[in-house]
């Protein structure tokens, strides 16, 4: 029973990283992100800031053109009919 415990949140997690971005990713990099995002939260609890990006390629022992481009996948896609600010004038 813990073994098929096991299997079904795979498959789960696995389904939610594939559909929840309108831009489908690979599930390699949605797990790079989420080990790039955990060193960066346990990074700014041991120093009190944010880590550079050569600061996560030393943590997680990427290279550094991997981690910029995992941060760069990182950011949200926007709509482009996204109201820019809070009044109607300036949609």
């Amino acid at each position: 029973s813990t073994y098929a415990t096991w299997w079904i949140r795979q498959a789960i997690t696995r389904a939610i990283a594939d559909q929840s971005r309108t831009i489908r990713m690979p599930v390699h990099m949605v797990d790079a992100m989420g080990k790039l995002r955990n060193l960066s939260r346990e990074f700014l609890q041991e120093n009190g800031r944010e880590p550079s990006v050569e600061e996560l390629a030393e943590c997680s022992g990427m290279p550094l053109d991997d981690v910029c481009c995992i941060e760069r996948m990182a950011h949200r896609l926007v709509s482009l009919d996204q109201p820019l600010g809070e009044s109607e004038e300036n949609a």
